[in-house]
């Protein structure tokens, strides 16, 4: 007691004086109990650091007191022992600001880890081979599906088979590339050449407004554009998104692992070069000038790998290359690397909490994602939204700037006088780690259509996300770049600063933050979303003939509703549901059909409305049109050549008769008789094109198109040319603005052959369209005879109706 008693006294002489204790007493030996998570001097495991813990720590040493729960928390100068030093230096931390230095946790974590063989079970998708450079559209599916087989949500959904999502969706529809992009206008000619390179946040993007992810089965091409949307499509959506830095030391590596053995593969990103590679283990020095470009997913890890690098210890990675290559499609990065795990964007991406998508609606303005962080210090911002349909605002979602960030969500149903009001719901929480983040609210909140509603975001860290106009490379890691425009309008985010919110369209006029809302669709939902289009010669019939419409509601109660045509349309029947009460999440169905009095119409185009309406809010009301196409495309146009049309010739372009001339060896000679009559039009009729030649043109007369539909082009060609020398066709409605629409190439045509191009989308209904064959020659080596053509014909229907007078309908909503 006397010396417990000297002891005490000694303590408060330190807290009085600051001066450190540096007597000895009992020793007790560190023995490891480690716990997920501690904080370092909080011995007695309330979660805070304060005198409390010296106590505890006194009653442990010399009064026989209970252990701390984690003795390494409690091992504040890292000496491997717990002694009165621990007590000094806590006393030191708590009055005098000094550091306090418990050991690391020795790893809990496998030395060796394969997601394939993990408990038994393969949590890792079979093994792809990309075409073009869409390395990233696979590392990010290869995470995702990995995270769908480790919760069982792809098998819960009632699919088959493994998780196998379409990639070239993704590639296609990601909003940065040259094909698409919403928020430019037009929406193509801007951006990343499709195929051409991606990153993960581009994935996020994508994801997070509700285009992707969609399976395999649905969308995958690669050389054409799959459709961008479908009813048909399974959608799955990524709660959330995390990004990782491992860092020099390796501090932060034993996250990174413990993601992958929660949530699966991981989304990395490294220098793919030979030089890197032995025995398809994979090692970037550090302090290599050159840049990553290429994406991959990591499984797993062997610590005890050796490597390239000074330490031993590797990366287990999924790469798209096809199971022949490496050991059947996988290979290591070593912990060292220059890149993996490290990079800030690329380096680690874990894709979480992968569930079938089911939200109808998802609020956003941030079209592109996340691009850069706000470099005004504000820690507040809000996006306006309105409500599209009568809707249940279930979920946000925010991009925290960085890791231990605190953060609240409200919702607001007023912005007026600079101030938000009538809060509508709150939540707030923290997230551990940089990335995208879903947020389910406490109560849903009902809203109907057309009233509009503010999302709040509080970060405790500045530099709020948002979207904006930006640069971004031609190919991953590459120094070339191309600009990707996005779009804002005034009204859509705010940011608080000095107290004041102000507009972020002022800032930046492309710009908005990362502030989504996902609502589910309460309101009359019919499906599917398209109408009825068919078609057929005169007196019919006419396929399809009917579509079957399902339609229900998950209002509270019961609706009165009705299903009706215009009233003017004869030609179409309604069978099944039309009218009546539906209740709640109740399916009703609707079949209309195209009926015997469609024989009558005049060939032509007729439309039709399809009505669905909520007898009780006008808001509900959506409509699903008819399209019936009656005729067959017949010669509407014609020039057999007999006789001069009088088409503009430039340079050696002529009408006359072919001479059989021209030629290289007895190859590409032109025609010595044309395909009808004795006339054609022909570039140089006496011989070959010159080994240079600037684009030489023949451009029609102007070709009245007004009342013509479902248009194409028929004409006999002979064409002679080897890719140097190049023969190709264009269309305008203008005579200025010029589209190609045929270049076959190199071709050496040695008969008369027939083309046929459908020119509908650039020439219906057209008053006026141009025609131009062009020759155009690049220092050939080889000359040949080039264009000659004959007997060129415009096949189309000819709209012989009247415009039918519908009236209007009250509210059009695409539900």
């Amino acid at each position: 007691m006397r010396y417990y008693f000297f002891l005490m006294t000694s303590i408060l002489i330190i807290l009085a004086g600051f001066i450190a204790v540096g007597a000895s007493g009992p020793n007790s030996v560190l023995s490891v109990s480690p716990s997920e998570e501690y904080v370092c001097g909080d011995a007695d495991g309330s979660g805070s650091i304060n005198i409390l813990d010296v106590v505890f720590i006194i009653n442990y040493l010399y009064k026989g007191g209970q252990q701390p729960a984690d003795t390494i928390a409690a091992d504040v100068d890292g000496s491997g022992s717990i002694n009165i030093l621990d007590i000094s230096g806590i006393i030191n931390y708590l009055y005098r600001g000094a550091d306090l230095n418990c050991p690391e946790h020795p790893s809990t974590l496998p030395s060796v880890f394969d997601l394939r063989y993990y408990d038994g079970h393969n949590y890792v998708t079979s093994i792809k081979s990309q075409s073009g450079g869409t390395c990233w559209a696979h590392g990010t599916m290869a995470a995702i599906e990995s995270n769908l087989l480790m919760t069982g949500a792809w098998a819960d959904n009632g699919e088959s088979g493994e998780p196998d999502l379409a990639e070239y969706h993704l590639d296609w529809w990601n909003g940065f590339n040259d094909y698409y992009n919403a928020d430019a206008d037009p929406p193509t000619g801007q951006g990343i050449e499709v195929h051409y390179g991606g990153y993960y946040l581009m994935a996020d993007a994508y994801i997070s407004r509700g285009d992707g992810a969609v399976r395999d089965i649905d969308a995958q091409s690669f050389s054409s554009p799959p459709d961008y949307r479908s009813d048909d499509y399974h959608y799955y959506y990524v709660r959330d998104v995390e990004f990782y830095i491992a860092e020099s030391d390796l501090r932060n590596i034993d996250t990174i692992k413990q993601k992958i053995m929660d949530y699966g593969a991981i989304g990395t990103a490294f220098l793919s070069d030979d030089a890197y590679m032995q025995n398809y283990i994979h090692y970037q020095p550090p302090y290599d000038p050159y840049e990553l470009n290429h994406a991959v997913a990591i499984i797993g890890w062997n610590d005890n790998l050796v490597t390239q690098a000074p330490e031993p210890g590797a990366w287990l990675c999924k790469n798209s290359w096809g199971s022949g290559w490496g050991y059947s499609g996988y290979f290591y990065i070593s912990y060292y690397d220059k890149y993996c795990c490290q990079e800030y964007q690329l380096g680690a991406v874990s894709f979480q909490n992968v569930e079938p998508m089911k939200y109808d609606i998802v609020h956003y303005h941030d079209y592109h994602g996340w691009i850069t962080n706000f470099s005004v210090t504000s820690y507040e911002a809000f996006n306006a939204y309105t409500a599209s349909a009568n809707e249940r605002l279930e979920a946000v979602s925010i991009c925290t700037p960085d890791d231990d960030v605190d953060f609240t969500v409200r919702i607001y149903d007023t912005f007026a006088d600079g101030q938000l009001s009538d809060l509508m719901a709150e939540v707030s929480g923290h997230y551990e780690h940089r990335g995208y983040h879903t947020i389910d609210l406490p109560t849903p909140i009902m809203i109907s259509g057309g009233n509009d509603f503010y999302i709040y975001y509080y970060t405790s860290y500045p530099g709020l996300p948002y979207d904006c106009s930006h640069d971004v490379p031609t190919l991953l890691g590459s120094d070339q770049r191309v600009w990707v425009p996005s779009k804002s309008e005034p009204g859509q985010s705010y940011y608080k600063s000095g107290g004041v919110w102000h507009d972020l369209y002022d800032y930046d006029n492309s710009a908005n933050f990362c502030i989504k809302g996902f609502a589910v669709n309460i309101g009359l939902k019919v499906l599917p979303s398209g109408g009825l289009e068919s078609e057929g010669p005169s007196g019919g019939p006419f396929e399809p003939d009917n579509i079957s419409y399902s339609f229900s509601h998950k209002y509270d109660n019961s609706i009165n509703y009705e299903v009706t045509v215009d009233p003017s349309i004869d030609w179409l029947t309604l069978d099944g549901d039309i009218s009546g009460s539906l209740a709640p999440n109740t399916p009703a169905e609707v079949t209309v059909t195209i009926n015997a009095n469609a024989a009558g119409l005049c060939e032509g185009i007729h439309h039709g409305r399809v009505y669905f309406t909520n007898l009780g809010d006008t808001y509900d009301n959506t409509m699903r049109e008819v399209i019936l196409t009656i005729g067959t495309p017949t010669v509407r146009h014609e020039w057999t050549l007999d006789t001069d049309p009088g088409w503009t010739c430039q340079g050696e372009w002529a009408f006359g008769q072919p001479n059989g001339y021209g030629g290289y060896l007895g190859w590409g000679v032109d025609p010595d008789s044309a395909h009808t009559g004795d006339n054609v039009y022909g570039y140089n009729l006496d011989g070959n094109y010159p080994p240079y030649l600037p684009p030489t043109h023949l451009i029609s007369e102007a070709i009245d198109c007004t009342n013509l539909f479902k248009i194409s082009l028929n004409f006999w060609r002979w064409l002679c040319v080897d890719g140097w020398g190049i023969g190709y066709l264009a269309i305008s409605t203008d005579g200025s603005e010029w589209t190609t629409i045929y270049n076959p190439g190199s071709l050496l045509d040695d008969k008369w052959n027939e083309t046929e191009i459908d020119i509908s989308e650039y020439a219906d209904f057209q008053p006026v369209v141009y025609l131009r064959w062009t020759m155009e020659v690049n220092n050939a080596t080889h000359v040949f005879g080039g264009w000659n053509i004959d007997d060129i014909q415009i096949k189309a229907i000819y709209d012989s109706t009247q415009i039918l007078t519908i009236p209007p309908a009250v509210m059009i909503n695409d539900r």
